[in-house]
């Protein structure tokens, strides 16, 4: 039996050695009076705290000198200590299942054993400024669900079991006096919570045959004096250390282990942030690189919530607001609340809330980042990318692969220009995109289509229209442009205006986006049935700015045949460009560019700066006739004023037809 615990090691098991026998009640009363009266702890914390510890006169020598762990904002007070792994739980919410847990608003909660419940939301500060923290949650329950949700996590992805076997706990674990209130009614329980999640108590609990769920509520001092009697009359027994049972010996490592009490906080001058903040930055400040990194999805979900946490703190957006935003409303429960039930409206209202240029906003988004992590640039692509996190808990998509793909694409969906000015508003789809074909008849695509583009977003890459790079294998996209940037050239368009509404009103009906013309009419195949759009056709409808309009195979009428026309002239400009690079690249003996020395000819020269001022004197006239034709499109779809300069009639009469869409790429999909 015993070979079965030693195969594969490379170290030797730490011996086996006789436990101390828990403290006599007077003794952890003198500790709890030590943490009251030095750090302001309430009666239950202090109680919690020093029933867990294995020698509370220690503790008590150690809390006159107090050892000082900076964060941003303040430094952390700690008392290191030996404690009893049976008196104190892992984190019941720990981070790093945070991609995989399902919110309320994805409408999947009670569906299955994994969505029984909605996850325990974030424990806060207690109040008074006492150095503990609140966990609300349903029931008892509600703590044994989500316990075992975190354990499997654990054991599956980080499972310490058989170092723990042969070493025991050999880094201290980081506990925090955790205060559950339950819903119910059922009195609050005070216990130490391991604060960084610890995936090292998970597996010794799980050594330990305990649930640790049951801990708050079970705990006895005389049933644990009793046990470690047995443990230790074993041990005598055996007599060679190295003859003790092998499971006896994994017990005895497993029963106690290495801890720093988290037993107050002071901020710096001027700070407005509290323990259960200073708490989020250390344990972000560790696991950036170790034990082991929670990934960037976990990351960006625990920056996510700390930053809902940190402007909801400072009063700057309502606690149901804040709960929205969090994913903590199904959506009958939103609209109840005065928030729609749309997931694109959260979204943008996600979006907008992490671009945000007001000052208070900033300042709290930017508290709330750096806490976690010392070492990231608060960049437009940082914001978006973390706002995606909370975007991403409405899909109700369970698989984890599809969501994993679905989190990858989302994070690149949102356009750049979503940093500039904009609102997130209520306004239904039709108003919206009304506003935006608007400004981008004046030729100025703004606050209107930036909304529409951070809705759109949402259901253009949720349901698979729109994907990120592929990779060459068995890939049809024209082209490598992230999603951000295909929707950012559709809302500067008004065939993209008109398409991105249609995605909004097939969304809020249940549906994929189907595809429309420059009308905005829906399009069908000669069946009669409506065509979907796919990702590779948005990229050829809307391709990068600079490629002119896509290529018409057989072109029908004047349209089709100038798009042709200004698709070749593109790839002429483009080509021009790739000359020039060649050119210039040419080096000198010296290493210089050679045309820099020797130049080009000089009849050469003003021949091409000719043709080329001529091209640049005719393209500003190009598309301001361009502007002027499609401002009547606005005007017939809508009713507006007919008014314009006298030069649209001339305009319309140099494009004879409207364009069309009538040829539908093999790769489009059929609804």
């Amino acid at each position: 039996m015993e070979s079965s615990f030693v195969t594969g090691e490379t170290v030797l098991p730490r011996p086996v050695e006789a436990l101390p026998l828990p403290a006599l009640a007077a003794a952890t009363r003198k500790l709890v009076d030590k943490l009251i009266e030095r750090f302001s702890m309430g009666e239950a914390a202090a109680l919690a705290l020093s029933q867990a510890v294995v020698d509370p006169s220690a503790a008590r020598q150690a809390a006159e000198a107090p050892e000082r762990l900076r964060v941003p904002g303040g430094v952390i007070l700690v008392i290191r200590a030996d404690v009893w792994a049976r008196y104190i739980i892992p984190d019941p919410r720990n981070p790093r299942i945070g991609p995989s847990r399902r919110h309320p608003a994805s409408n999947l909660i009670g569906t299955g054993e994994s969505t029984r419940f909605r996850p325990l939301t974030e424990p806060i500060a207690a109040s008074g400024m006492r150095p503990e923290l609140v966990q609300r949650l349903a029931n008892q329950e509600h703590l044994a669900w989500a316990a075992q949700l975190s354990k499997e996590y654990v054991l599956d992805h980080n499972d310490w079991r058989e170092s723990l076997r042969h070493q025991g706990v050999m880094t201290e674990v980081w506990l925090a006096a955790t205060t559950f209130q339950h819903e119910d009614n059922t009195p609050g329980v005070t216990v130490p919570v391991t604060v960084e999640g610890s995936s090292r108590v998970t597996c010794a609990h799980d050594l330990l045959d305990i649930r640790s769920a049951d801990v708050p509520y079970i705990r006895d001092t005389a049933k644990l004096r009793s046990h470690i009697r047995k443990l230790n009359e074993t041990i005598t027994t055996a007599g060679d250390p190295a003859q003790v049972d092998p499971e006896v010996a994994v017990t005895v490592r497993c029963e106690w282990l290495p801890a720093l009490l988290l037993v107050g906080f002071e901020p710096h001058d001027g700070t407005t942030a509290d323990f259960g903040v200073a708490v989020k930055s250390l344990v972000a400040l560790r696991h950036v690189d170790s034990p082991k990194p929670w990934g960037e999805a976990a990351e960006n979900e625990a920056l996510a919530d700390a930053v809902v946490d940190e402007i909801e703190r400072r009063q700057l957006i309502t606690t149901n607001r804040a709960g929205w935003l969090r994913g903590a409303l199904t959506p009958d429960q939103a609209v109840a609340a005065g928030f729609s039930d749309d997931p694109s409206v959260r979204a943008a209202a996600i979006v907008r809330l992490f671009a945000e240029r007001d000052q208070s906003i900033h300042a709290a988004v930017r508290v709330a980042i750096t806490g976690q992590s010392t070492r990231k640039n608060i960049t437009t692509k940082l914001l978006l990318d973390v706002a995606s996190s909370l975007v991403m808990r409405s899909v109700s998509e369970e698989d984890s692969r599809k969501r994993e793909r679905m989190r990858k694409y989302l994070r690149s969906a949102f356009p750049g220009e979503l940093a500039k000015e904009w609102q997130a508003t209520f306004r239904g789809a039709e108003e919206l995109a009304q506003a935006a074909l608007e400004e981008v008849a004046k030729g100025e695509p703004d606050v209107a289509t930036r909304e529409l583009a951070a809705r759109s977003a949402y259901p253009l890459v949720v349901s698979g229209q729109l994907t990120g790079d592929r990779g060459s294998s068995n890939n049809d996209q024209p082209d490598r442009r992230h999603p951000g940037e295909v929707i950012d050239r559709m809302r500067s368009t008004l065939h993209g205006v008109h398409q991105l509404k249609q995605t909004l009103l097939d969304s809020s009906m249940g549906r994929r986006a189907r595809k429309v013309d420059e009308t905005g009419q829906i399009t069908q195949n000669d069946d009669g049935r409506d065509i979907l759009v796919t990702d590779a056709n948005l990229r050829c409808t809307f391709p990068p700015a600079g490629e002119g309009p896509p290529l018409t195979p057989a072109p029908r009428n004047a349209a089709e045949i100038l798009g042709n026309a200004l698709h070749d002239l593109a790839i002429s400009i483009q080509a021009v460009e790739g000359a020039v690079k060649v050119v210039e690249a040419v080096r000198a003996d010296d290493g210089t560019r050679a045309v820099d020395s020797l130049g080009a000819d000089r009849a050469d020269c003003e021949a091409w700066r000719s043709i080329l001022q001529d091209v640049l004197f005719k393209l500003p006239v190009w598309q301001q006739r361009s502007a002027q034709r499609h401002g009547i499109l606005i005007e017939d779809a809508y009713g507006l004023d007919a008014n314009r300069d006298e030069e649209r009639e001339d305009s319309d009469d140099a494009f004879d037809g409207e364009p069309t869409d009538k040829d539908t790429p093999a790769s489009d999909e059929v609804a």
